[in-house]
């Protein structure tokens, strides 16, 4: 499809939860990291090839740890390292309230 026809953006939705799903426990991290790292090469490819800028959104997570209490909820990306070497550019949106 990306061959007869020229596109400017493709948009992953989720990419992480694919993952979730597919692989379950810490048992299968390792897995499951190398099949989300080859995924992104993938994408990564096809955007070099084909000059397509890729958008991937992507869950978070929040931190449990005791930091929370002092500076508000935080969340962080899920992934790992893998999500994070493989963005050029990470935005953060969150919703605010009335018509923040």
């Amino acid at each position: 499809m990306m061959i007869g026809t020229r596109f400017a953006l493709m948009i992953v939705d989720s990419a992480t939860v694919l993952y979730i799903i597919d692989f379950s426990g810490r048992g299968e991290l390792s897995a499951r990291q190398m099949q989300r790292a080859k995924f992104l090469w993938s994408l990564q490819k096809l955007a070099d090839e084909s000059g397509v800028a890729v958008v991937i959104t992507n869950q978070v997570e929040a931190q449990v740890d005791g930091s929370a209490m002092f500076a508000g909820p935080q969340v962080n990306p899920i992934g790992g390292n893998i999500m994070a070497h493989a963005s050029t550019t990470r935005l953060a949106l969150r919703k605010g309230r009335g018509e923040e």
